[in-house]
């Protein structure tokens, strides 16, 4: 047990954890009380424990007592406070300890390990309108399918299907887990509901076709891919099994078993790739342009491309709310990058709206371009998420600087391999043009010409190209006249 301790929090509390401590046989010695407030005049408190500051005076107390512990006695309801000291506290090494008041015990209430961020809040985005009675018309008894169970959107696209009676949801992942997860948490919301999880890698082509048979899906979401941008440019080899010939297989397979729409979703990356990640992603947009073109197919094939999800698996809030539970540093890669954001909700329900637009083209093929708002600085976007824990932002500017009390500091790590800048939804010349729907655009482009798919597929064949990840990645990009330099300094 830690021989000394810092009880931190509102006056009358401390006073009562004082009362508890001394029930112990072996208790901790207590330094003195860190109060919420305006200190008392008197030094001593009533129980015999000298007052060593204000919470605004907290790490210089730290420094000068050297406490083994600290014990936090706020109430629940004071939950931003109580994640501020604790994520300052950790910051200086400090162990501690949540000391829940008698009454949250009854309540059976306490405080959150971390503050809940409302992601549409962060980027101050005001919700998007969605026609339900088109959304309706896409899902309202259809069988529809999603790949990618593991991804974040996935489980929020399940959801709002699962609104609009479906006759069937079916899940694709090679995950077994993530698999097990999304299955279950529609089994527990809409138990009437018929779903079923199948355990398969799109890769598998062959596989991947008979099981479209078996199942018949009318709507296709397909989400699957590999996103992580700079993993990507070490395995380029995952990239294209997985976000080219994982789509080829799907669209074949859509095609094959006379799927009603297949919606591919595709990234922001994808415009001027730099990143493999982007590459494949592009590849895989032009293959699904293609199928739509060449083929006498009763599917309609369309493209959906938006920018990053914020509250997303991997994403950036998730990065930062595991860097401020350990006290920070928070990391930026570099002072200048923009990046489009919309939240979970927002993505998910475009995404089927987008579906129901397709019946407003006559031959398909389409690249939906979600309207993301104004690309948002990284930089400035992580002062906020600072400011909204109830801590002050602060970036170095000089070495020898130290952050004053109350403050998390940002460390600028530089880019990473595949990143760039600032991100596009689509091409200078690419022509844009509204639908009916004000936070959709479409844009079209002409489909590749088929000499230069089969080229693609030969040069990507897993049997035939490279090895060596550094001479495919030069592979990649030499298939892509249009890809961007990686980022400059």
């Amino acid at each position: 047990m830690p021989r000394t301790a810092i009880l931190i929090g509102q006056p009358e509390l401390c006073r009562r954890l004082e009362e508890q401590l001394d029930l112990l046989t072996d208790r901790p010695k207590t330094i003195g009380w860190i109060v919420t407030g305006v200190i008392p005049a008197q030094n001593i408190n009533q129980s015999g424990c000298q007052f060593l500051g204000s919470v605004d005076q907290l790490e210089d107390s730290i420094e000068k007592h050297q406490p083994e512990l600290a014990l936090i006695c706020l109430p629940a309801a004071m939950n931003q406070q109580v994640v501020s000291i604790r994520t300052r506290l950790r910051k200086m090494g400090v162990p501690d300890r949540y000391m829940p008041t008698l009454e949250d015990q009854l309540e059976g209430v306490g405080p959150r390990t971390q503050i809940e961020i409302d992601p549409s809040e962060l980027i101050e985005r005001a919700p998007r309108q969605i026609d339900e009675a088109a959304i309706r018309s896409v899902i309202e008894n259809k069988i529809v399918l999603i790949t990618g169970a593991a991804g974040s959107i996935v489980s929020e696209l399940a959801r709002i299907c699962a609104t609009y009676d479906p006759k069937r949801i079916l899940f694709m992942d090679r995950s077994e887990n993530a698999l097990f997860e999304i299955d279950r948490q529609i089994a527990r919301l809409h138990p009437n509901l018929e779903r079923k999880a199948i355990l398969h890698d799109i890769v598998e082509a062959e596989e991947t076709r008979r099981l479209f048979h078996k199942h018949l899906p009318q709507v296709i979401f397909h989400t699957a891919a590999h996103k992580h941008v700079p993993m990507m440019e070490d395995h380029p080899g995952a990239a294209v099994d997985n976000n080219f010939f994982g789509t080829k297989a799907v669209a074949d397979a859509a095609h094959a078993s006379r799927a009603e729409r297949f919606v591919m979703i595709s990234t922001d990356k994808a415009v001027n790739p730099s990143s493999i990640m982007g590459a494949t992603k592009r590849l895989a947009e032009q293959y699904v342009q293609f199928v739509n073109q060449e083929r006498i197919s009763e599917t309609a094939f369309s493209i959906v491309r938006f920018g990053n999800v914020l509250g997303s698996s991997g994403s950036v809030l998730e990065t930062w709310s595991q860097q401020i539970a350990l006290g920070g540093p928070l990391t930026v890669t570099d002072e200048r990058m923009t990046r489009y954001f919309m939240t979970i909700p927002e993505a998910a329900s475009l995404v089927i709206q987008s579906a129901a637009l397709v019946d407003e083209t006559a031959d398909h093929g389409e690249v939906f371009l979600l309207d993301m708002g104004d690309p948002v600085n990284i930089l400035d976007l992580s002062k906020r998420y600072i400011s909204m824990h109830g801590l002050e932002p602060w970036v170095r500017t000089s070495t020898g600087e130290n952050p004053a009390s109350g403050h998390l500091e940002i460390v600028i790590t530089g880019a990473r391999p595949g990143e760039k800048l600032h991100e596009s939804l689509a091409y200078d010349a690419e022509a844009m043009r509204p639908t009916r729907h004000g936070d959709i655009n479409i844009w079209r482009l002409a489909p590749p010409d088929r000499r230069y798919i089969e080229e693609v597929l030969n040069r990507l064949n897993p049997q035939m190209r490279p090895t060596d990840p550094q001479i495919l990645s030069d592979l990649i990009r030499s298939l892509i006249p249009e890809m961007a330099a990686p980022i400059a300094a």
